[in-house]
């Protein structure tokens, strides 16, 4: 059904019992900034114990709307439902536990109810439609609803309604009614660093009903304060954005503690022929399908990242990512660690020699000298001659050096180096230790940040002791980075590549004209390894003064001849030639020189942190390390880069 018209939406926070005083809030605002097409109420409309006498004679000014939440409703309130098929009183109508209602203007109202516990939803006892409890068997009558589930069975009905269906970035509910968040709603959050509440356990199987339902508005009550998400998209078919979901935290009316329990909205009109939404400026990225540490998008609970589903072992049919579980064991060698199709030994088991050819050691002919199975009992009955001494660990006429224990341990030990991982990882956005309250702007690819220990002092004791005050504001020392982890922007695979490097120069440029109203200019530079344990991709720019722009490119020349690095005469034509395997050093400098260093051996990190340093005068903040300062000050400085920041992002 379609929304031929725009349409003004209320929602009140839980009144717990509070209502007459929500029948009065409502009038209120309904003849202040309505009229209201219809409201509803977040969270407990009545509070734990309630006889349900406090909604005797009341009617509601606007058709208003509820579900359960973590309280039982009043058994007077139940049979009212029962005998009435929902309405309570006079335009207050509850939903259900968990349905989809489209009301005659068209809106569409979902909701999934109760509080969420794990052991009960594991269970899979249908706990009753009145029940403050989430289970799963209502959680799966609302994925099954037909408004997500549209029939594939060819029909003159299925052909009339295609024909005037909505396009996709109509699809879905508009309102969603929960009692608890979902998870993964702080990823990607700049406000969520913010929050001086933590936010209410997140209920697991919320998830895929906001996946499966994609709410233009999302409501939930649960927990302290108010709190408004930043809102996030949905791709659709043409693979661009095209929907967007805001979720909301409301405050409770009833709660003496009076954080803001109301929110009024307007939801224009959903048609074939009405335009499609416009991307919100602080849209982020979609916490539910962002992409996961090696650049996949993040797949649902049960399937890998295309959608297959996963194997019994932990993988999938068309991927395996990481080592096999604990207890697999590989078929053609017999040893744990790796998966089959990884097998170092398959290849040479899949190969045969040609007619006539014969193993010197056990003389078949069904395989290699190479792959005999007697080749390792041979090799370890070779003894050495009379005075041979191992090299590893010194013993005489013992073994080879090649068959030394000491040697396979250390073989052993550097085998166990991992690459890093996402819950060590700085910067991945998804380590729950990740330094949010510094992150500034999150885009589509990429994300803002200001880093630990900048090199801009911008305290008030260095103010104090006649350090100029930093000429932008919060410092200005940034780093860009990718959501996705990548060890260097040229390992990037194209596919992936062109997005991101695109969005890194759109936030480049808008730096570049936030510097120049402060007096400043750009210089960025990144440092990209593959070597070691790897890292994640990232470039820093630090602001100069205008006046010293022409003496970047010298000092970074100077430093580096100093330093023993050798400039690349073309630096473009250098990093092209090394491509994704390539370790580097790149600096571009106000004046528009690029300055490439190919690594080759040692390298210090803070090569671009030394020249700059020495370049404005603060040598002694050379090591990021020595220039930590608290939470409250690096939240300073990112509130006030942010708001400086903020006319210029794109």
């Amino acid at each position: 059904m379609h929304q031929p018209t725009a349409l003004k939406i209320l929602a009140i926070g839980a009144p717990l019992s509070e209502l007459s005083t929500t029948v009065a809030k409502i009038t209120a605002i309904n003849a202040k900034h309505g009229p209201f097409d219809a409201c509803v109420l977040v969270g407990d409309v009545f509070k734990q114990g309630s006889d349900g006498s406090e909604v005797a004679g009341l009617s509601f000014p606007v058709p208003t709307y509820f579900t359960l939440g973590k309280y039982e409703l009043p058994g007077s309130v139940q049979e009212t439902i029962s005998a009435t098929g929902g309405e309570v009183v006079e335009n207050l109508v509850f939903l259900g536990k968990s349905t989809v209602l489209t009301t005659a203007q068209g809106l569409k109202i979902g909701c999934v109810g109760g509080s969420y516990d794990q052991g009960l939803y594991a269970s899979g006892e249908d706990t009753g439609p009145y029940s403050p409890i989430l289970s799963k068997p209502s959680v799966d009558a609302f994925l099954a609803n037909p408004l997500f589930n549209p029939s594939t069975e060819p029909s003159l009905a299925s052909a009339r309604e295609s024909a005037i269906s909505l396009p996709p970035a109509f699809q879905g509910v508009d309102l969603l009614l929960v009692s608890q968040p979902p998870p993964s709603l702080s990823l990607l959050s700049t406000s969520a660093a913010t929050l001086p509440f933590p936010l209410a356990e997140p209920a697991a199987p919320l998830a895929e009903v906001v996946q499966k339902s994609k709410p233009r508005y999302m409501f939930w009550a649960e927990g302290e304060g108010f709190w408004e998400r930043e809102p996030w998209g949905w791709i659709g078919e043409n693979g661009k954005e095209e929907r967007w979901t805001r979720a909301v935290k409301l405050g409770a009316l009833g709660d003496a503690k009076k954080a803001r329990w109301f929110y009024a909205f307007s939801l224009p009109a959903q048609t074939p022929t009405a335009p499609l939404p416009a991307r919100p400026a602080n849209a982020t990225p979609n916490p539910f399908t962002m992409r996961d540490n090696g650049g996949r998008k993040r797949a649902a609970e049960g399937e890998d990242a295309e959608g297959q589903k996963k194997l019994k072992t932990g993988g999938s049919r068309a991927d395996r990512v990481g080592p096999p579980p604990d207890g697999y064991v590989c078929k053609v060698c017999n040893a744990p660690g790796h998966w089959i199709q990884d097998c170092p030994s398959k290849p040479a088991r899949d190969s045969k020699p040609p007619p006539g050819y014969q193993c010197n050691i056990c003389h078949s002919s069904d395989h290699y000298i190479r792959e005999c199975p007697e080749r390792g009992e041979l090799r370890s009955a070779r003894q050495p001659p009379p005075g041979y001494i191992c090299r590893a660990c010194g013993a005489t006429d013992a073994h080879y050096n090649r068959d030394c224990p000491v040697v396979a341990d250390r073989q052993q030990s550097r085998n166990r180096k991992k690459e890093l991982g996402p819950e060590e990882c700085w910067f991945c956005l998804s380590n729950p230790k990740v330094t949010k309250h510094l992150i500034t702007a999150i885009g589509q690819e990429t994300y803002v940040t200001l880093p630990k220990g900048q090199l801009i002092p911008t305290t008030e004791a260095h103010i104090a002791q006649g350090g100029a005050k930093p000429l932008v504001p919060g410092g200005g020392h940034v780093l860009i980075i990718p959501i996705a982890h990548h060890p260097t922007l040229l390992s990037i695979p194209a596919d992936d590549a062109m997005s991101i490097i695109s969005e890194i120069e759109s936030y480049k440029a808008s730096i570049r004209a936030m510097y120049e109203s402060y007096g400043a200019v750009p210089v960025v530079w990144e440092v990209g390894r593959l070597s070691g344990r790897g890292g994640h991709a990232h470039i820093q720019i630090v602001p100069v003064p205008k006046e010293l722009a022409d003496k970047v490119a010298p000092s970074f020349r100077v430093a580096g001849e100093k330093s023993g690095l050798d400039w690349e005469k073309d630096p473009e034509d250098a990093l092209a030639r090394v491509g994704s395997q390539g370790n580097y050093f790149k600096v571009e400098c106000p004046d528009g020189t690029k300055m490439v260093h190919l690594l080759k051996g040692n390298f210090d990190l803070q090569f671009g942190r030394m020249v700059l340093g020495s370049l404005l005068g603060y040598q002694h903040r050379i090591d990021w390390k020595e220039c930590g300062q608290g939470e409250d000050a690096e939240r300073e400085d990112a509130k006030r880069f942010k708001q400086a920041f903020g006319p210029f992002a794109k």
